[in-house]
């Protein structure tokens, strides 16, 4: 249904004036790219398209098509029946009222900061913090308390570039590593925390990478490398989440440093036997051009003290699990029925339903825009 529009959704875009970044369509490996220049975004990102959203939700308010109740927390679903009927609200001064309707249409987001709810899901803790504070799926238990099915829950799949702040999670996100090969070949090795290395680093596909990580322990890897490389290597900082740190491996908690890789190894929290025989292993395959796990860009070995870690942990961009729906966008129950009057879309369906056990560029927004829309031309306002 998100395909069958979305070419319907952009050409509204246009129309609406939505403000194209110049250089798109791309074809971009943030993600799974596509095989074709097809990925596009606004000048200013997310603002590029409230500003197209601002304009329609002001004159449709203007016009007395749309009522809208702000700082005011949704609380529950109403039923009568088995049908939804209205929502029950908290105005800001802690009043209760309620709000009847033909139609209820769930477009409360995910549950990315609500750890508990996270974790319950996906028997994983929620590792970073950073996303909207409100989105912590209170549409998506609300509609749980009416016998709506949650699907999807085993999709979460970490993304793999993130350095935290701390060890105290969900910590908020640090720095961005160049880790995406067809951006910044690596000259780093990763590595477990039994100090394995499990992927190759230069793996084309970024679901092989994610999958890779998905396995090791607590969704973690370590980038090891020596002094010879950081002086040789194009920078592998792409970006600074926090104000810059001058020498981040004296001062952040995810950076180390030492003068031996046993040393490293016990600072960083690696299995240090498990790193020596990791980096000889690899330095013996780079002296002879062959790699176990099939690595071709070597261009140095790990040998050179001082030798660096930097502690990275997989962490999702999206929550994975949602509502189930059909293609009318109802919301359903355990037994696959439609909840009558119940409709969601957005992140409440999970990225899981767009996009899989995978990350896929243009597969959370677009299907947002495509269903509000495709709900708003379905289910008559009066």
């Amino acid at each position: 249904l998100a395909v069958d529009h979305a070419a319907d959704t952009l050409d509204w875009l246009e129309d609406e004036a939505f403000d194209f970044e110049p250089e798109t369509p791309v074809i971009f490996h943030g993600h799974q790219a596509y095989g074709r220049a097809r990925t596009y975004w606004g000048r200013e990102e997310g603002r590029s398209i409230l500003a197209v959203l601002q304009r329609r939700l002001d004159a449709a308010t203007a016009r007395g098509r749309v009522a809208l109740r702000l700082n005011t927390q949704f609380r529950e679903l109403l039923t009568e029946n088995g049908a939804v009927v209205g929502v029950r609200l908290q105005h800001p001064d802690g009043a209760l009222a309620e709000e009847r309707a033909r139609h209820v249409v769930l477009a409360t987001g995910g549950y990315a900061s609500n750890p508990d709810l996270f974790e319950e899901f996906h028997h994983i803790p929620q590792y970073a913090q950073g996303f909207c504070p409100t989105v912590r799926g209170g549409g998506i238990m609300a509609a749980q308390a009416v016998g709506a099915q949650i699907v999807n829950q085993d999709c979460d799949k970490p993304i793999h570039t993130a350095v935290l702040r701390d060890t105290d999670f969900p910590s908020p996100y640090s720095v961005r590593l160049a880790t995406i090969p067809q951006i910044r070949e690596p000259w780093e090795i990763w590595v477990n925390e039994r100090g394995e290395r499990f992927v190759a680093e230069d793996a084309p596909w970024v679901e092989d990478r994610e999958s890779a990580l998905q396995e090791q322990p607590h969704q973690r890897m370590w980038v090891v490398f020596d002094q010879a490389i950081l002086d040789a290597a194009p920078p592998l900082i792409w970006l600074w989440f926090d104000p810059p740190q001058a020498d981040p491996f004296a001062t952040h908690a995810n950076f180390f440093r030492a003068s031996s890789l046993g040393e490293l190894a016990a600072a960083a929290g690696i299995d240090p036997a498990g790193l020596e025989h990791t980096v000889a292993a690899f330095n013996a395959g780079q002296a002879a051009g062959s790699d176990g796990l099939g690595r071709q860009h070597m261009p140095r070995p790990v040998a050179k003290p001082p030798f660096h870690a930097i502690r990275m942990q997989g962490c999702g961009i999206t929550t994975a699990a949602g509502l189930a729906v059909d293609r009318q966008l109802r919301v359903l129950n355990e037994a696959g029925e439609a909840i009558p009057n119940l409709y969601a879309a957005g992140e409440a369906l999970g990225s899981g339903q767009t996009m899989g056990a995978s990350a896929s560029g243009g597969m959370m927004v677009t299907p947002a825009l495509t269903f509000g829309r495709l709900l708003g031309q379905r289910l008559p306002l009066d």
